[in-house]
């Protein structure tokens, strides 16, 4: 199979340094300071958000489709709230007194 194995994780290696490279882009032209916990937060937000796609990738594979919709959509509410809550944390710029 294409995906399977070794191959498909160092496939997703390759996205995760991917997008790990354009955060920090993104985050430079925005001027935003981004320390090593600030890092180390998107990384795992980003690893919940992947996680959700493979969990319910795996289980509707395995034939429990509605058990996948559910972990997936779980996945999904607390990834949106975890980010709308990380792009605050990460876009907050103290204020100048």
């Amino acid at each position: 199979m294409f995906l399977n194995g070794a191959f498909f994780w160092f496939l997703m290696g390759i996205t995760f340094v991917l997008v790990a490279a354009a955060f920090k882009v993104f985050a430079d032209e925005r001027g935003w300071r981004i320390t090593w916990w600030k890092g180390l937060l998107a990384a795992a937000w980003y690893a919940i958000f992947s996680l959700s796609f493979y969990a319910w990738g795996t289980l509707v594979g395995e034939g429990e489709s509605s058990a996948g919709l559910k972990i997936f959509l779980i996945g999904l509410f607390l990834s949106t709230v975890l980010g709308v809550g990380l792009m605050r944390l990460v876009a907050h710029r103290p204020r100048v007194r």
